[in-house]
This record gives C-alpha cells, sequence and structure tokens, in this order.
C-alpha cells in the first residue's frame, strides 16, 4: 500500500479508521483502539437540588392531627384563668401532640 487516492481516504473517513490508515501508509503500526463501553442507561432517580427542599429519598412529616374539642375547651379555660390571674409567669410546656412531637423527651 503505497499510493493513498481520494477514495481510500473517503471510505477510511467513513468507517473512522483515517488515522490508522495514514500511520500504515507512514510504515507504523496503530495501536490497538480500546473498544469504547455502551453508554450507561440514565436511571430514572435523578436529584435535582433545591435549597430547602427535602432531601431524595425522603418525605415531609405527617400532618398534625387537629385538636380534639376537650383539648380546645382544656385551652381556653387555662388561659381565661391566666388573663384573670393578671397574666403571672406561666409554665411554658403544652402537653399537645402538635407542639411536643418535635421536642425530645
Amino acid at each position: 500500500m503505497t499510493d493513498l487516492t481520494p477514495e481510500d481516504i473517503a471510505a477510511a473517513r467513513r468507517e473512522g479508521d483515517l488515522v490508522a490508515l495514514l500511520l500504515m501508509s507512514a510504515g507504523l503500526t496503530p495501536a490497538a483502539v480500546p473498544k469504547q463501553r455502551a453508554p450507561e442507561p440514565e436511571t430514572d432517580n435523578i436529584h435535582i437540588a433545591h435549597p430547602g427542599a427535602w432531601p431524595t429519598g425522603t418525605s415531609r412529616p405527617t400532618p398534625v392531627p387537629p385538636a380534639t374539642d376537650p383539648q380546645i375547651d382544656a385551652a381556653t379555660s387555662d388561659y381565661r384563668r391566666w388573663l384573670l390571674a393578671d397574666r403571672p409567669p406561666a409554665n411554658a410546656n403544652c402537653p399537645c401532640i402538635g407542639c411536643t412531637s418535635g421536642r425530645a423527651r
């Protein structure tokens, strides 16, 4: 293989072997080209970071159940007693689920 024709170059370009063809025409042995691996398929779990968002794979806490009528009545009567006693220093420990669920017990 001493003469390269335009057809040889065009065929080598189509096959992706132009570098190997030029090396062989110069009398050099081309190195083995490593085979490319097929690209890995993308997963469905694409994580896009959003400031303040819940981390991937987690969810928000369950909503706090609404207070029952007896709880509302007890809280209202405590508040009224506190007001009538001229607002003395009060205990800040609320027994309802919404106030105690996030606090360490």
